[in-house]
């Protein structure tokens, strides 16, 4: 045998972690190998593996980051005015500062998905659309800011009500509840934390809704501070109130916007 093919079968060879660092060790019989954990898997899911893993969402994910940055800035914008009068519990400064909350929950879950939790993802979506939720019904409901300090307003009754301004927000909120939050069968199947790949099935999924997700951050934003706002993209004045009422052109926008990573590819 010479030296070369020495070293090809010594490569070949399984590598076994030190013996100090072995937590367990299981033979598996069926495949004829051996299972080890170790006592530093927390170190290295976060210093070799995650990164690996966010350099992957990073990638494929790009375009769709930049085009949710640029409307989380506006929603931001539109709170920042309020946000410094914390010991403010009347409307605006109230909202305000749940919508900071929310904005924070909504980056919370882009990083949690950049390092592979992709069904983790979809449980702190589904805070951030019920602290919207509430954000609406107070915006709507004469008694619901009163009842929200006094720790008696439902936040999960709050998605019935905002749905009368969203529709479609009730059956996000259900879904992302029972695919999501809810234990059942789905949470039973085995996801290993894994680099992206752009056919990836999930990552389809979580840009689609980190593109919903903040375009509702915005138009909430807009319908609580749409007196604020000289001239509201998605708010007509109606009334005492408003009416939600794009433009053509905002349509148009909006379609661009939320349009979904399998539509885009097959348009």
């Amino acid at each position: 045998m010479s030296r070369r093919s020495r070293r090809n079968t010594r490569g070949a060879r399984p590598k076994f972690p030190p013996r100090d660092k072995v937590a367990t060790l299981h033979i598996d019989t069926d495949n004829e190998r051996f299972v080890f954990t170790t006592k530093d898997m927390i170190q290295n899911q976060l210093r070799r593996d995650g990164p690996k893993i966010r350099r992957s969402f990073d990638l494929v994910a790009k375009d769709d980051i930049a085009a949710c940055s640029a409307v989380f800035g506006l929603a931001a914008g539109l709170c920042v005015r309020h946000l410094p009068r914390l010991d403010d519990n009347g409307y605006k400064a109230t909202v305000s500062r749940l919508l900071s909350s929310a904005m924070s929950t909504y980056l919370a879950s882009i990083e949690v998905a950049r390092h592979g939790y992709r069904r983790q993802y979809g449980m702190l979506a589904r805070s951030l659309i019920e602290t919207i939720a509430t954000v609406i019904a107070i915006a709507i409901r004469p008694t619901a800011l009163e009842q929200f300090h006094a720790g008696t307003l439902q936040s999960t009754k709050c998605v019935g009500w905002a749905k009368e301004v969203l529709e479609p927000l009730g059956m996000y909120y259900g879904m992302l509840s029972n695919q999501f939050v809810l234990i059942g069968p789905v949470h039973a199947a085995f996801e290993p934390i894994r680099r992206y790949t752009p056919d990836d099935e999930a990552l389809s999924f979580i840009v689609s809704s980190m593109r919903g997700n903040v375009w509702m951050l915005f138009l909430t934003a807009e319908l609580v501070f749409h007196d604020e706002i000289g001239n509201c993209r998605y708010w007509k004045p109606m009334g005492e109130g408003v009416a939600f009422d794009p433009s053509p052109e905002e349509r148009q926008w909006m379609a661009s916007f939320l349009i979904t990573p399998d539509e885009r590819a097959s348009a």
